[in-house]
């Protein structure tokens, strides 16, 4: 086959049966258990900004999660015509575009890298742990990762054909995708990159220094900018504790070591069978957001790879490219040497393939779709009440108040619930200070840990409920690690737990290197 070839659309009938089985595998395995896992975090925060009041001080519109809201006006809508609030129901939506995704990176694809390297990477993602994930997860990042896939096909159309609309179907994907999470806007910088570098008809020194430059000049003016004039503040304060190394070790635990380097290797591929525009659009698209969150997590802002998710079409297309092209080396080889060199030719795809599945059992099975089994630990706790009020202390207030306090968020007022009153462990409430209902700083107790505990037993037998107190080790340690050495030392939490309370139940879970498991803990009798 000639590199011209590669540019060919149309899909064989082999093609279509891989085609349509991936796209069956997808909604198998994104159906799959949809409403088994808990509530974690991030899918609390999305029902609570779908249920809390939409105007007004406290409400939806006056938070930052307005300037990126489609997801949740849309749940907001479904909610309204009576869509039930469960966990399936809340996951639906999203697995639905996770679904149709998979077929998408066929059709986007195909005259970006090729008809077989566009229908292998629908298998790719099919199968992609990560994927399956944000499917089954009630937040915006698979919406965003469906777009970036519709961007790239109309950036190529623009790039081939120079058509305005091309390049305003292109923006607007962009643009959706940025409503749905703001790690979209990353997409208008590899655009913006790709426009710019593909005026430079020849690679020489001057053309190197100038994009060093430029590079150079990111790195130094984008986070002051951001510190500056960016809309999301809250979030740059409350992640103030910038990491590369967070950012290295979620990129290889979420899109896989495996992925990146068959996707460098189909970069280089790209190059000569492609050609040069098309090789330079899938790495500016694929590279250049890394880059902007290299800066950003270097010097301003703790930052997770989740934020790259819209480079995972173009890795996908270009894994799915590299094995695509060491099976034509292969196939193209002299007779003689073919059937030796037929393993070769097999061995990225299955490699590849046996990664995704690897991580997909675990997903299924001992990590519990890499979620803290919080669901578990409510039931437990709503048992052990029975018909007496609770009193809960956790690391994980929103999740908690999804489960034990559903009217919450919708009432509007903030009352309390008689029956569920849910308070979050955090290292300041340890000083003793705590706001009232105006917001006032009021005197709760003497500083410490166990004074902190303490006072939280008093006010759960002043009303007669039981006190529980449910936490995860990290987000636990880490409060232990940032106590202030003035009002109590560190790993005061976790000692005055062990030494005062009994561990009544613990629901082991670990994702990857992370030990999701949640710790349930009442007071020992005194």
């Amino acid at each position: 086959m000639a590199p011209a070839a590669a540019g060919t659309t149309g899909f064989t009938g082999w093609q279509w049966v891989v085609l349509l089985s991936a796209t069956a595998v997808a909604v198998a395995l994104r159906l799959h258990d949809l409403g088994t896992w808990s509530m974690w975090i991030d899918e609390a925060h999305t029902w609570r900004d779908a249920t809390m009041p939409l105007r007004g001080p406290h409400g939806f519109l006056r938070s930052d999660r307005a300037l990126y809201p489609l997801t949740f006006l849309g749940l907001r809508g479904l909610l309204a015509l009576g869509w039930s609030a469960d966990e399936y129901s809340l996951r639906l939506p999203f697995a639905v575009v996770g679904i149709l995704t998979v077929p998408l990176m066929a059709f986007c694809g195909r005259r970006l890298v090729g008809p077989w390297p566009a229908v292998l990477s629908t298998w790719l993602l099919a199968l992609d742990p990560w994927h399956i994930f944000w499917s089954q997860n009630a937040r915006g990042y698979v919406l965003t990762c469906c777009l970036a896939a519709v961007a790239c096909n109309r950036a190529h159309a623009y790039a081939t054909t120079l058509r305005t609309r091309d390049l305003m179907a292109t923006g607007a994907a962009i643009a959706i995708a940025a409503l749905s999470h703001l790690s979209g806007a990353l997409l208008a910088a590899g655009l913006l990159a790709f426009l710019l570098l593909r005026r430079v008809e020849r690679l020489h020194r001057r053309s190197v220094v100038r994009a060093i430059v430029v590079a150079a000049v990111v790195a130094a003016v984008l986070p002051w900018a951001m510190r500056e004039w960016a809309p999301i503040q809250g979030f740059l304060h409350s992640k103030d504790d910038p990491s590369l190394l967070h950012l290295l070790q979620t990129t290889a635990f979420y899109f896989r070591p495996t992925i990146l380097l068959a996707a460098g290797a189909g970069l280089v591929f790209a190059w000569g069978w492609l050609g040069r525009e098309k090789a330079l659009l899938l790495g500016c698209l694929a590279a250049v957001p890394f880059y902007v969150l290299l800066v950003i997590g270097g010097q301003l802002a703790k930052v997770t790879a989740r934020y790259a998710i819209c480079t995972l079409p173009v890795l996908a297309w270009l894994a799915a490219l590299a094995c695509t092209r060491i099976g034509g080396l292969v196939a193209g080889s002299s007779v003689r040497h073919r059937g030796r060199l037929y393993p070769a030719g097999l061995a990225l795809p299955l490699l590849l393939v046996a990664d995704h599945l690897q991580h997909a059992v675990g997903y299924y099975t001992d990590q519990h779709g890499q979620r803290a089994r919080w669901r578990e630990a409510c039931a437990f706790v709503r048992a052990e009440a029975g018909n007496q009020p609770m009193r809960v202390l956790t690391v994980n207030e929103p999740t908690i108040v999804y489960y034990l306090w559903p009217q919450h968020w919708s009432s509007g007022s903030g009352d309390a619930d008689p029956m569920a009153v849910i308070e979050v462990l955090v290292e300041w409430k340890l000083h003793g200070i705590d706001a009232d209902a105006s917001g006032k700083p009021v005197v709760r107790h003497e500083p410490g840990a166990t004074n902190h505990l303490r006072w939280h037993e008093a006010e759960a037998a002043r009303r007669g409920a039981k006190f529980f107190v449910l936490v995860t080790m990290p987000e636990l340690e880490e409060i232990d690690r940032s106590i202030d050495p003035k009002f109590d030392q560190p790993g005061a939490l976790l000692r005055a737990l062990q030494a005062d309370y009994e561990l009544v139940l613990h629901l082991p879970c670990w994702v990857g290197p992370k030990d999701e498991s949640v710790y349930v803990y009442v007071p020992k009798a005194r």
